[in-house]
């Protein structure tokens, strides 16, 4: 995590972090991918996984997927910032509210 001077962008500084999601971005909405030969890296004897990634957990209130008072495991998080009260994950920006353990 990079301490910035409002919060902290998770696994790189602020203007790495966007380039590499501009990247992504404009990799995934390009109307063509790249032909195969052209990609200079393989994964062999490969499976899809899961990793552990910066998330959010705690009690959801106003998201739109998730009933008031119930449980929530974010996605991916990408800034945070408790000074301000708030935090950006892959889906959305969220307000902040008491810690869970307030010696984070």
């Amino acid at each position: 995590m990079r301490a910035t001077q409002n919060g902290i962008y998770l696994g790189d500084d602020r203007h790495a972090l966007l380039t590499r999601l501009q990247s992504l971005v404009a990799d995934l909405s390009a109307p063509d991918f790249p032909q195969l030969s052209s990609i200079p890296v393989m994964i062999d004897s490969y499976k899809v996984s899961r990793r552990e990634v910066p998330c959010l957990l705690g009690t959801a209130f106003g998201h739109p997927k998730i009933l008031d008072g119930h449980a929530s495991i974010s996605s991916e998080l990408f800034y945070f910032d408790p000074e301000r009260g708030i935090a950006r994950t892959m889906s959305r920006w969220y307000r902040l509210g008491t810690p869970a353990n307030p010696q984070f």
